[in-house]
């Protein structure tokens, strides 16, 4: 994926049968920019998607519903634009 200084970061809920949540947190952490926080033990999992060299978080969040043992994925939150380091600077001064 070209790097034009732009940055996507999103927040999802992968809901899953409970007994299938590991499975898929696997599957989800094995794709670049993904990031499962918590839900597993629910089957609902919180994930967070960034852009990664070679794939923007939308066409990873796409392939969501197609992984073995997701029920659905639902968008959160997204958040994109090329100012987020300046805004990450700025909370940290």
């Amino acid at each position: 994926m070209e790097n034009n200084n732009t940055m996507n970061i999103c927040s999802c809920i992968i809901h899953a049968r409970p007994e299938n949540g590991p499975a898929v947190k696997a599957l989800l952490n094995s794709i670049p920019g993904v990031e499962v926080h918590g839900g597993v033990e629910e089957g609902k999992l919180i994930v967070t998607v960034e852009d990664s060299e070679s794939c923007s978080a939308g066409d990873t969040m796409m392939t969501f519903n197609s992984l073995e043992g997701v029920v659905s994925a639902t968008l959160i939150y997204h958040y994109g634009g090329n100012d987020l380091n300046e805004e990450v600077i700025r909370e940290f001064n």
